[in-house]
């Protein structure tokens, strides 16, 4: 059922998304899940609210979620969330700030 609901929600997101951001989970863990964002991301969007806009979207449709880890890739990120039990809160990664030099 949980299974179901992340699948019909990571098309939701896809498609909301389109070619800025993608995610597909590339494993489940006993308590949660592992997604994969890639894409060009919207620079001004922020990165890390691309998993948070995921985690929220989920919580809409029943599936409470904690984002446990974010490791970066060129490209993109993968994502460790854990389900929540009851009680527990939300609580996103804080921002990364990112400085370019040219």
């Amino acid at each position: 059922m949980v299974r179901n609901i992340v699948e019909s929600v990571r098309e939701e997101f896809n498609r909301m998304h389109g070619s800025e951001a993608q995610v597909k989970v590339v494993e489940w863990l006993g308590d949660g899940f592992v997604a994969e964002f890639v894409g060009s991301f919207c620079v001004t969007c922020g990165f890390y609210d691309y998993f948070e806009d995921f985690a929220l979207m989920l919580a809409k449709r029943g599936v409470r979620v904690g984002i446990l880890r974010v490791d970066e890739f060129e490209g993109g990120a993968r994502v460790v969330y854990r389900f929540l039990k009851e009680g527990e809160e939300q609580r996103f990664v804080p921002e990364r700030v990112v400085l370019i030099y040219e």
